[in-house]
């Protein structure tokens, strides 16, 4: 079978790239996936190939990424040539291999354990705007040199801050690299007539987020209502106090499937002072039975006095998810009283009064709260939601009259 390419793509796809490093930035519905995931299995028909698949957290490889794979490989009917396991895809007449692996780990970042995989030939790094750390980057990227093979860095994502070092290094400085960047609109004859008129809505509603999200502007580092960067990089320690009495805050998504929210899951602490400690973001697309698991085993390792989420989205819902893996649990569920900005207003408030510190960078969940306006936005800021219930919680008695317990 044969299958067309949109042109920016064919750049991939030369045998002696120009360049060591591919950017490939787009909207929704841009292909973006769809090309490279083509490009990598195309890739392993070349012997001495170990491509390293990343994220900067991958918790379930064969759920989130594995299906793009599996379906290029159906397409092509190939079936026969690949042998595919949960974390690895291999081209059984070469030998080459892809590697699926997060960047961030439950016991910290995982650059060693990336660096000290042998013979990496290409190293692809998708949703690249989650990495914030370019030291991390670099140590990483160093380790991309196979001698007598060409080597590659690839990197996917939807356009992020112009803050982003990603931005600065090649679109700023201009670090030798080749850029590919497409839209909707270069794909439109692939797409459902509902995506597009989605599209459209957004444009007509928020220009600004249909530039953004549908055709792939950077943005420039725009205040929200409430947060902003420097007062998130203000409140930023690299390691919380012992004893912390900590809860597990949870916004659960109504559905599961490719379209659904995220569910907010985050860890968040306090000490004798009552200043608060943001210690882990674990949110994300999950199945109720994925977070359930997630949130148990963080109960466990974070060692947490009880769980809270929201009464009003499916309270009993979370109840006999939890129960399902932890039966000694304890779950307090808060029924929201006013509206997202107004339950957020006072948790802000105690970030100005520098009561709250983020332990380490969060970069899904920050950039949630620098651009929170839930009434431009129609998604939902699940991290956010978490955030709020979770900090609302400890600081009780900081914060007064949002939720009726």
């Amino acid at each position: 079978m044969k299958i067309k390419l949109l042109k920016p793509y064919k750049k991939l796809f030369e045998k002696k790239p120009k360049n060591r490093y591919f950017l490939i930035t787009g909207g929704r519905g841009s292909a973006k996936s769809f090309h490279v995931s083509l490009f990598l299995l195309n890739l392993t028909y070349e012997k001495g190939h170990v491509i390293l698949f990343t994220r900067w957290t991958m918790t379930s490889a064969h759920i989130s990424i594995m299906p793009e794979f599996l379906e290029k490989i159906e397409m092509l009917n190939k079936e026969k040539d690949f042998n595919i396991s949960q974390k690895e895809i291999v081209n059984n007449k070469t030998g080459s291999r892809i590697i699926f692996r997060g960047i961030k780990t439950s016991q910290g970042t995982a650059t060693a354990n990336l660096k000290s995989i042998q013979g990496v030939t290409t190293w692809v790094l998708d949703e690249a705007e989650e990495l914030v750390d370019e030291d991390v980057f670099d140590k990483i990227d160093l380790s991309i040199r196979q001698k007598g093979m060409t080597n590659r860095v690839i990197l996917v994502m939807n356009p992020s801050y112009k803050t982003h070092f990603i931005y600065k290094r090649f679109l700023v400085k201009k670090q030798p690299s080749t850029h590919i960047h497409t839209s909707y609109l270069d794909n439109i004859k692939n797409l459902n007539q509902s995506f597009i008129d989605q599209a459209e809505l957004t444009k007509d509603e928020n220009l600004i987020r249909f530039n953004h999200l549908f055709m792939g502007d950077w943005l420039d580092d725009a205040e929200g209502l409430l947060w902003n960067r420097k007062m998130l990089d203000r409140c930023r320690i690299n390691q919380a106090p012992e004893n912390l009495r900590k809860v597990i805050a949870i916004d659960p998504a109504v559905t599961a499937n490719a379209n659904s929210d995220e569910t907010g899951i985050v860890i968040i602490g306090k000490d004798n002072n009552n200043k608060i400690y943001l210690l882990e973001d674990l949110s994300g697309k999950y199945t109720p039975n994925e977070w359930g698991e997630i949130a148990s085993k963080a109960m466990q390792n974070h060692n947490c006095d009880y769980y809270v989420a929201e009464k009003n989205q499916g309270g009993d819902m979370v109840k006999a998810i939890i129960e399902q893996f932890d039966k000694n649990n304890h779950i307090k569920l808060v029924q929201a009283t006013k509206g997202k900005y107004l339950r957020a207003e006072p948790v802000y408030a105690q970030y100005e009064q520098g009561n709250v510190y983020h332990v380490g960078k969060f970069p899904l969940l920050e950039t949630q709260m620098i651009t929170f306006n839930p009434d431009a936005n129609k998604k939902s800021p699940d991290r956010v939601d978490a955030l709020v219930y979770g900090v609302t919680e400890l600081f009780k008695n900081q914060v007064s009259d949002i939720f009726l317990y």
